[in-house]
C-alpha cells in the first residue's frame, strides 16, 4: 500500500472547492486552536471552548450565526451534531451533557458521568448516544422521541473500557439486523483510551417500536452484568454489548479512531505520532509516520479518498488514498475494484457484504450463530479466536460452516446488473 501525502502549516493551507469542503473546515480549525472541539453538518460549523461555549458558524460567509453557552459555564471538551440534524450535544468537564434543540435551545442537562466527558459518539441512524469520561467509562442512552425519554440512567453502561480513561469512540455506519428474530439491531463501535488499545464493541438494542415480546437472544429480559476482560457491562431490557476484539495498537495513547464510510477500513492515530490503518479483522496494514509530534485528531472525506491529520506538530498531513487529487505529491492509486464498488455503489443490499469485513462476499457460508459471511473472513476469525461469534460474541459449538448457495446466486446476479466479472472481485 503506498499513499502520498501534502503537509500544510496552519494559516498557509489551502480551501479546496467541492462536495467535501466541508470536511476540511470543521478539521481545519481543530488543528489550529487544541482547545477548540469543532464539529460540523451542512453548512452550518460549530466549534466549543473550554471556556464554555458553543460557537455555529454559517460556512457560506464565515460569520457566526449563534452563539451557546453551556449550563454552569463548564469548559466543554466535545460537541456534536446528531446525523439527523435534530440536536446538537456538547459535553464538560463536569461529567454532564447538554442537548440543544435545532432552535439552539437548551432541551436537556443531565450529568452522566462523575469525570470529565472528553468523548460523545451517535450512532448513524441517530437513535443510540454514547459517552465517554477520563475514567474509561462508556454510557450508552437510547434516542427515543427526540430526547424526550429519561436520560438519568444509561441502557447500557460499561465500566473501565479503558483503563485511565476513553479517548474517542466511533460508530461504524453499517448496522445489522440480528437474523433469528428479524428486530434487534446489531451496531459496531470502535473505542480507543490511555492503554494503548482500541477495542471493537457490538451494541445490541431492540428500539421502543419493536414489539419486544419478541425476545431477543442478545438483550437480556431482565437487568445484568457480564465482563469483558477488565470491563464490566451492565445491560438493560432494551440494550447490551460484547467486546468483540482488544487490538494492541500503538505505543502510546490512542487519541482517535475512525471508520471509514463503507465500514471496511478503521484509522488509529497516538501519541506515538503515527496514524494506522486497520482491516475490521483488526490486521495492521498501514503505518504513517510523516508527523514529528502527537498526532490528536483524524478526519476522512465522505468517499474515503483522502484523510487528514493533525498534529501537534502545528501541521495538518493530508493523505491520499486515490491519486485523484493533485497534492504536488507523488501518489499512487491503492484501492481495489471492490472498494471502488463499496464507494460507488452504496445502495449495496446489506445481505450482501460480509458483517466482518462489510465488503460485498464472494463466497458466503452459514455459521452456526445464524450469520453469514465470506468464508475467508469468517475462518481467519476462526483461527483467531477459535469457535467464537464474531457478532455475538457467544462460544460456538461447532465451526462447521455451510455455504449460502441462494445468496451467492443473488451477489453475482448483483454483479452481472452492474456489468461486472464476478471473478475480479477479491
Amino acid at each position: 500500500m503506498s499513499i502520498g501525502w501534502t503537509r500544510f502549516l496552519p494559516g498557509h493551507g489551502y480551501a479546496r472547492k467541492g462536495n467535501n469542503s466541508k470536511n476540511w473546515a470543521s478539521f481545519y480549525c481543530a488543528l489550529r486552536w487544541k482547545p477548540v472541539f469543532v464539529y460540523c453538518v451542512g453548512a452550518v460549523l460549530a466549534s466549543a471552548s473550554v471556556d464554555g461555549t458553543v460557537i455555529l458558524w454559517n460556512l457560506s460567509n464565515g460569520e457566526i450565526s449563534n452563539v451557546i453557552n453551556q449550563e454552569g459555564g463548564e469548559a466543554i471538551r466535545a460537541c456534536i451534531f446528531s446525523p439527523n440534524g435534530s440536536t446538537i450535544v456538547s459535553s464538560d468537564d463536569n461529567g454532564s451533557v447538554c442537548i440543544w434543540a435545532q432552535d439552539k435551545s437548551l432541551k436537556r442537562h443531565v450529568k452522566v458521568h462523575d469525570e470529565a466527558v472528553h468523548t460523545i459518539a451517535f450512532s448513524s441512524d441517530s437513535d443510540i448516544l454514547l459517552t465517554a469520561c477520563t475514567l474509561g467509562n462508556v454510557r450508552l442512552y437510547a434516542v427515543e422521541n427526540d430526547f424526550s425519554g429519561d436520560l438519568a440512567t444509561a441502557d447500557c453502561s460499561i465500566d473501565a473500557a479503558h483503563d485511565m480513561g476513553v479517548l474517542s469512540a466511533d460508530f461504524c455506519k453499517i448496522v445489522h439486523t440480528d437474523p433469528t428474530d428479524k428486530c434487534s439491531l446489531i451496531y459496531t463501535v470502535a473505542t480507543c483510551g490511555t492503554d494503548h488499545y482500541i477495542k471493537i464493541w457490538r451494541i445490541f438494542f431492540m428500539p421502543n417500536s419493536i414489539d419486544r415480546s419478541r425476545r431477543s437472544r442478545l438483550i437480556p429480559t431482565t437487568p445484568q452484568e457480564h465482563f469483558a476482560g477488565q470491563s464490566t457491562i451492565y445491560s438493560t431490557e432494551a440494550m447490551n454489548a460484547s467486546c468483540v476484539q482488544t487490538i494492541s495498537a500503538h505505543g502510546s495513547s490512542v487519541t482517535c479512531v475512525r471508520f471509514n464510510p463503507t465500514g471496511t477500513l478503521l484509522f488509529s492515530c497516538s501519541l506515538d505520532k503515527t496514524i494506522k490503518i486497520w482491516n475490521q479483522q483488526g490486521t495492521c496494514l498501514k503505518t504513517l509516520s510523516e508527523h514529528t509530534r502527537y498526532v490528536n485528531c483524524l478526519a476522512i472525506n465522505s468517499d474515503s479518498s483522502v484523510i487528514a491529520s493533525g498534529s501537534n506538530d502545528r501541521t495538518v498531513v493530508v493523505w491520499d488514498l486515490t491519486s485523484r487529487l493533485n497534492l504536488n505529491s507523488h501518489i499512487t492509486g491503492i484501492r481495489s475494484l471492490l472498494f471502488s464498488l463499496a464507494v460507488k455503489t452504496s445502495d449495496i443490499p446489506l445481505e450482501f457484504t460480509c458483517p466482518i469485513t462489510h465488503e460485498l462476499m464472494k463466497d458466503p457460508v452459514y455459521a452456526e450463530d445464524g450469520f453469514t459471511y465470506e468464508r475467508s473472513a469468517i475462518m481467519e476469525w476462526f483461527s483467531r479466536e477459535k469457535a467464537i461469534s464474531p457478532m455475538t460474541n457467544l462460544e460456538l459449538s461447532t465451526d462447521e460452516l455451510v455455504e449460502n448457495g441462494k445468496l451467492k446466486q443473488q451477489i453475482e446476479d448483483y454483479m452481472r446488473s452492474l456489468d461486472t466479472d464476478v471473478g475480479e472481485v477479491n
